[in-house]
Order: C-alpha cells, then structure tokens, then sequence
C-alpha cells in the first residue's frame, strides 16, 4: 500500500515510506483521506518544486525539488508542523495560509522577498508561488497545494544591473568632476542591499595619494 501512496524511487518517496507517520499530527497511513493519498501522489510525481500543507498544524509534505528551498531544515521538515519549518517567517505566510484554510481563497505571491534561515543564518531570499486550497472530503478545506520557484538570483541581478545602468546614465557627460562623485554616491546609496557602504576616493598621482571624495 505504502508504493501506491508514495510512488517512485526519489528520495522524497522513499522517506515518505520509511517514516512512522504515527508520529506525527497526521496520524496512520491507513487512515488518510483519500484527498491527501492523491495530493501526495501528485506531489511526488512532479517535477516542479512542490509544497503540501496538511491539516490544522499544516504539516509540512514536498517533494525532491523543494529540497534547495529547505537547505538544511531537510529532512528534518518532512512531516512537521509549517509553524516550527518557518518559523522566522511565520509571521508573513500565516495570514496567506490562513486566507485559504479558512475560507478557500486561493494567494499568489510574485519575487516575495523572504528573510530565511536555512543554511544556519538570517539569508535574503526571493519566492514566486501559490497557495491553493485542497478540498477533502465532505467540502471542507484540508490543505494545501503550493507551487514554488526560487527567484533569489534573478531579483538580485537585476538590482545590482540596474545600478550599473543608473551609474552609467547618471555619470555620463558630467561637467565637472566632483559631480561625478556626488551622483555616483547617490546612485550607490539607493541600493543599500548590495553596497551597504561605499567611499569614493580621488587618486592623485602627482603626490601619489587618494582623497576621499564621497
């Protein structure tokens, strides 16, 4: 029965079968819903990052590709409450989930900035996703199903590319040279994320020396 529920030879499918779900807020194998069983199902065969929330705790079900997501809180978060998985973020994502657990109003986030802890310290991460409502049995909402990518890459590139764009434009054709400090130091402090601090220094080679310019 454990081979239909949990299908495949991923590593999440054979997790999924050696852990003692008894243990856990689901409970059994034998006695999931047949809602979940499918859910699960269709979590594991998938090939796109895949995040289940179950039941009143949202215990936490994903598949291999989620993994990266996790960094090391896996595999520890296979079958945990998402309040203890998340926790630094639960603040954020509690009220989306609890949009769709309480009243079956599916959420969707664009390059959602995240502040995660998953490699052992606070990182800055970006997640496009969505949560959408699972109906169980007899109507009522039993979890929920999320898709999601990782944008982390792509957000912070385009912000430091933007401001080599900005310090391009801005520098370009300046009439007098301290200008082209001060607008280079305005276009670095509005990006406070990648350069947190910066000094610009005038080198002057006749007495072999740099001043500090901005």
């Amino acid at each position: 029965m454990l081979e239909s529920i949990f299908p495949g030879a991923t590593e999440m499918a054979r997790r999924m079968r050696e852990l003692d779900w008894s243990a856990t807020s689901l409970g059994p194998v034998e006695g999931w819903p047949q809602s979940l069983r499918t859910s699960v199902s269709t979590c594991l065969d998938c090939a796109f990052p895949i995040v289940l929330w179950w039941g009143p705790e949202l215990t936490i079900l994903y598949n291999d590709e989620y993994r990266a997501a996790l960094g090391s809180k896996h595999p520890g978060a296979l079958g945990m409450p998402g309040s203890k998985v998340w926790a630094e973020i639960w603040d954020v994502i509690a009220p989306m989930l609890a949009q769709v657990m309480e009243r079956g109003e599916a959420t969707r986030s664009r390059d959602l900035l995240l502040h995660i802890d998953r490699h052992g310290y606070p990182e800055e991460a970006y997640f496009s996703f969505s949560y959408s409502p699972i109906h169980a049995e007899g109507g009522r909402i039993g979890g929920i199903f999320c898709p999601v990518i990782e944008t982390t890459e792509k957000v912070i590139a385009e912000r430091r590319l933007r401001t080599l764009r900005d310090l391009a434009a801005r520098c370009k054709g300046s009439e007098r040279e301290e200008l082209v400090y001060r607008e280079a130091a305005a276009i670095l402090a509005s990006n406070p994320q990648d350069v947190p601090f910066a000094m610009i220094y005038r080198v002057d080679a006749e007495r072999s020396v740099a001043v500090l310019e901005a």
